[in-house]
């Protein structure tokens, strides 16, 4: 997860001065494929939640309203409360939008409590280990923490054995070529991991990366 930098594209024409009882249902196909293609170019075709690739194939994610239209009718067309997400059932999206735990009955949640990822940094609360698990950040005051954990909870960013996975496998690249690094020329240490980093700060799974990297800046 990583937060999602709107301002290198324009709001799409259909969000802009939206008709008053207008909704997201009554957007043509061509509308929805423009905001889909403005999601796209500002996350990178990734989830804006787990950072996974998704295809440009529309089939391959959903266009996502972070407040969901039935309880937040008002934020139906709103640029800033629309995401694109990967269309995994047991995570993201379409999990919080189910919202349930396995064998449980149908859990609730407040969306304020949830980190924004258009309006909040998640780097300030989520830190994602190379085991490809996900803890909170030092230092988060009992608030921040419990943000943190209810955004890993309604997401199932934590618990997903795949996601856990993706992200160590993304990350041991690096891990072996710091290690070795580490033993053969360590004063090389800081100018790769410089080098890499800009390459690095795009591509899906980026989060883990990024963190395993701090600890050689």
């Amino acid at each position: 997860m990583r937060k999602v930098d709107r301002s290198g594209v324009q709001v799409p024409a259909s969000l802009q001065n939206v008709a008053a009882g207008r909704k997201f249902a009554d957007l043509s196909r061509a509308e929805k494929d423009q905001i889909r293609d403005a999601l796209q170019a500002i996350q990178l075709a990734r989830c804006a939640y787990c950072e996974r690739r998704t295809a440009t194939d529309p089939r391959d994610g959903h266009i996502e309203h972070f407040r969901c239209q039935a309880d937040h009718p008002q934020l139906d067309l709103t640029w800033s409360n629309l995401f694109w997400s990967c269309n995994d059932e047991t995570s993201c999206g379409k999990f919080k939008d189910g919202c349930v735990r396995a064998g449980g009955p149908r859990v609730r949640f407040n969306p304020g409590d949830l980190i924004d990822p258009a309006n909040e940094d998640p780097d300030e609360y989520l830190l994602f280990v190379t085991d490809g698990t996900v803890q909170l950040k030092e230092g988060l005051d009992d608030a921040e923490g419990s943000r943190a954990r209810e955004t890993l909870r309604v997401f199932n960013l934590s618990e997903s054995a795949y996601l856990r996975k993706a992200r160590e496998d993304a990350v041991q690249p690096y891990v072996k070529i710091m290690s070795l690094l580490v033993e053969s020329a360590p004063q090389l240490l800081q100018a790769y991991v410089a080098s890499e980093q800009p390459k690095v700060a795009d591509v899906p799974f980026s989060a883990v990366i990024r963190h395993f990297f701090r600890d050689y800046i």
